[in-house]
């Protein structure tokens, strides 16, 4: 396992969107041919872990000290503060020859010095495993827990909320991968409850959550062929059942819906060049009720890895999906997506990082649309085994339009962080 600072930071910078909902089947494409600039082995620096019988436990803290110059994400009345972070996680990863349990649990604090409706309280526990029945067969699991921090930038969080908007997610998954010589399948079931907790509103107000409070029972199954051992063609279909715990408002019912999807492409690895994978195709969403308009459209997923040098990995996320609105009877929106990143390695010990990312969301039944530009460049200094450092500097800027509440604004933020690990 390798461990390296700022890991939080980074996983946020990769981050193509701000949406609740994200697949429970990512692309696959990893074919062993090639290694990006974050997956490369440096034994020098990388955690060695506790044993403890057949397992290795990696201990972890993260400890930041990070500057925001819009704390509310708002476009009047800014204001500007400083907050500490506080990250405590611990692995268990099994070392066995065969089969795979892994258990995760950690916490994520944020304190700001002075706008303290803005404190997150975040924490996850997990356990997943795989199965290996056979050579070409395998089955996996996920169980898991987590107290998240909706970002204020999603175009479904309510935009008069002084305070976090913090939910609990709860998952439970199974899956299964078959690989023969040309063929491969896998399929995943999932079920996901979403428990949002009240929040305070700038006038002092409590806004109600349990309106969004859901469970979502997904199946997403996935076919590919390989036409040569570079490269494949894929076919995926999946199936959404939302269903929301409560009624929008007293007689007005939520937004329960259906939802099919199906993209076709091709997923590729090219020896010391680039790999990837790539889907187009539709997605139908049919609301329960008749006061919300169905949603249908295109449907949109790829991620690609040029190399250019083995010290240079350049990135592209895209993706288009449908998620559901926060304001009025709309709907829902299309969320789409795209990100480029570049992470290069300057030395054995410093890697730097830059990104740039768009995402426009077009609301269904309303006048409304928002854009939102992302830019953030960072590095980190992996000092031995055992301690890292990192810094992240970034900034949003979202614009809006229409009637469905959205608010523009800009901020810029940055973060200084030491990791210890073992």
């Amino acid at each position: 396992m390798l461990t390296m600072p700022f890991a939080a930071g980074v996983a946020q910078a990769q981050s193509t969107d701000s949406n609740l909902v994200l697949p429970n089947l990512p692309l696959d494409f990893d074919r062993g041919k090639n290694t990006s600039v974050l997956q490369r082995e440096r034994p020098e620096y990388q955690a060695q872990g506790v044993r403890a019988g057949s397992f290795l436990l990696y201990p972890k803290l993260e400890l930041g000290a990070g500057f925001s110059d819009n704390a509310y994400q708002v476009d009047n009345n800014k204001q500007s503060d400083v907050y500490a972070l506080i990250a405590p996680s611990i692995a268990a990863n099994s070392n066995w020859s065969t089969n795979e349990l892994n258990f995760n649990a950690g916490a994520r604090l944020r304190r700001f010095a002075s706008e303290t409706p803005r404190n997150e309280t975040n924490y996850n526990i997990d356990a997943s495993g795989r199965l290996d029945a056979t050579r070409s067969l395998t089955f996996n699991t996920l169980l898991r827990t987590a107290r998240s921090t909706e970002p204020r930038s999603s175009a479904a969080s309510p935009q008069d909320a002084a305070e976090a908007i913090q939910f609990q997610q709860t998952t439970a998954s199974v899956g299964s991968a078959f690989a023969g010589a040309r063929i491969r399948g896998q399929v995943a079931v999932s079920v996901d409850q979403f428990n949002f907790s009240d929040v305070r509103s700038f006038s002092g107000g409590l806004i109600s959550q349990q309106g969004r409070d859901q469970v979502l029972l997904r199946t997403t199954a996935r076919g590919e062929y390989a036409v040569s051992p570079d490269t494949s063609l894929f076919v995926q279909g999946g199936y959404t059942d939302t269903t929301y715990k409560y009624p929008l408002t007293t007689g007005i019912p939520n937004r329960d819906s259906k939802e099919f999807n199906v993209i076709g492409g091709a997923s590729f690895d090219l020896s010391a060049l680039i790999r990837g994978g790539i889907g187009v195709g539709y997605v139908n969403r049919r609301y329960d009720s008749p006061i919300y308009r169905d949603i249908s459209g295109i449907a949109a997923e790829a991620k690609v890895e040029y190399f250019p040098t083995q010290l240079t990995t350049v990135g592209l996320n895209v993706r288009r999906t449908v998620q559901d609105s926060y304001f009025g009877t709309s709907s829902g929106f299309f969320a789409t997506a795209a990100a480029l990143r570049v992470d290069h390695e300057l030395l054995r010990n410093l890697l730097l990082n830059a990104q740039v990312g768009y995402e426009q969301d077009d609301f269904v039944n309303q006048n409304g649309r928002s854009k939102i530009v992302r830019y953030s460049a960072g590095g980190r200094y992996l000092l031995n085994r055992n301690f890292g450092f990192g810094l992240l500097v970034g900034r949003d800027n979202r614009s809006a339009r229409g009637n469905v509440g959205l608010q523009a604004f800009d901020e810029t933020r940055a973060l200084l962080s030491i990791v210890l690990q073992r």
